[in-house]
């Protein structure tokens, strides 16, 4: 397996495996047509859903479905939005029908907050994806994890020793090239998290180059991801993070 192929496999099982814990326990479709599950695939008029139990299930959307988001503290807002905001990722539960051809949505549900993380989950997938299409000919040889107390970008005291000892390795291989990726967790709105994402990895770039030594042209990638895809719901400590990368170029590992 080569490394773009392993770090997408990566990127979305921990995506898929975050949001199945954030989510609550799901059932198998009972006695009165109704399932719950997160949606792993959607694809023309159907999605497909994973329970507690990791049972897919196949389910049929037409245009009679209807789909409707859930706000407010009891879930007593309800909204009709467009099929479309049915993307993996979203856990839902639907009211379904049987027949000859499986099983149709009569309505299905969502919470707001869900779709949110969801939505926030695929915009740092689109750029993880171009990420990795960059880093096609180059080695992941070391990652570390700077972690961020919530809302902020300082870097802590452990996180500045554990960066200083990460450039020093850095220094020491030859070609070397670092990329920094920023996260939060989940709370906070998508733009927000993204800027602050963002200020995060820039943090740490400027760290390794002002007090690390390291040459601006190596540290080749400062991304903000958003939220993390292990993030779950609320705060999480272990998701407002920075992973920093050594990578060095295949041709110059293999001594080409």
């Amino acid at each position: 397996m080569n490394i773009k192929t392993g770090l997408r496999q990566l990127f979305l099982a921990g995506a898929t495996a975050a949001l199945l814990v954030a989510t609550p326990a799901f059932a198998q479709a009972d006695a009165q047509g109704h399932v719950e599950g997160l949606i792993t695939a959607v694809a023309g008029n159907t999605i497909t859903i994973k329970d507690s139990n990791n049972h897919t299930q196949t389910i049929t959307i037409t245009p009679d479905t209807t789909v409707k988001s859930v706000s407010g503290l009891v879930g007593g807002q309800r909204s009709k939005v467009e099929q479309s905001a049915l993307i993996a990722g979203l856990p839902i539960s639907a009211d379904v029908v049987g027949g000859s051809s499986g099983m149709t949505a009569t309505q299905i549900n969502f919470k707001e907050k869900d779709l949110r993380t969801a939505q926030q989950i695929h915009a740092g997938m689109a750029t993880t994806t171009q990420r990795m299409n960059d880093f096609g000919t180059h080695e992941t040889l070391a990652t570390i994890d700077v972690t961020f107390a919530s809302g902020s970008a300082a870097i802590s005291a452990k996180g500045k020793s554990d960066l200083k000892a990460f450039a020093e390795k850095a220094k020491g291989t030859k070609g070397y090239l670092v990329s920094t990726t920023g996260y939060t967790d989940a709370t906070g709105s998508a733009a927000k998290n993204a800027a602050l994402s963002k200020r995060r990895a820039e943090a740490v770039q400027d760290f390794l180059q002002t007090q690390g030594g390291l040459l601006p042209a190596r540290v080749i990638h400062s991304d903000g991801m958003g939220v993390a895809a292990d993030a779950g719901n609320g705060s999480n400590a272990n998701a407002r993070k920075v992973t920093v990368s050594l990578l060095q170029d295949k041709g110059v590992a293999g001594g080409g």
